[in-house]
């Protein structure tokens, strides 16, 4: 693919051209964030009466896992990522029904939290994302490999 043309395309254009090279979970969750592409090859959204916030490259995208991704949106760090990504057999995606006012399992680009299927426990990505000191998170990941090990539920 020639890029150097891409960067000087229309932005629909550009768009077309660059979700051609992503498998189709990928293209999911740039359609569900609502994110366009701008003339670097980053994705970002644009809202009006707010500045455009650039998240990720086109080349990110490509190599990264479709959790890698969302984990980025939500600004996860590495370790939280890995962890996820090796671990992703024990947890379901899920979203905050208001109308059910529950916890449902959903699709992946549509998660916001994280049920640990041993536990019960659902982690908000959003609260995720403030556990700032590694020693924490690896609490955390003991705390529900313990739990699993005990074949506890909360």
């Amino acid at each position: 693919m020639d890029y150097d043309l891409l960067r000087n395309s229309p932005q629909q254009l550009r768009d077309k051209e660059l979700k051609e090279e992503l498998p189709d979970e990928k293209i999911k969750i740039i359609d569900w964030y609502g994110l366009e592409s701008n003339t670097n090859l980053y994705w970002e959204k644009r809202q009006n009466s707010y500045p455009t916030q650039e998240f990720f490259s086109h080349k990110f995208v490509k190599k990264a896992s479709p959790l890698g991704i969302i984990f980025h949106v939500y600004k996860l760090c590495y370790a939280k990522v890995k962890y996820f990504e090796k671990n992703w057999d024990k947890f379901i995606p899920c979203h905050y029904n208001w109308n059910t006012q529950a916890f449902e399992e959903c699709q992946m680009f549509e998660m916001e939290c994280i049920k640990h299927l041993s536990t019960g426990m659902v982690f908000d990505l959003r609260n995720l994302s403030k556990i700032n000191r590694i020693e924490d998170f690896l609490a955390l990941c003991k705390y529900l490999e313990d739990r699993e090990a005990m074949g506890k539920t909360i």
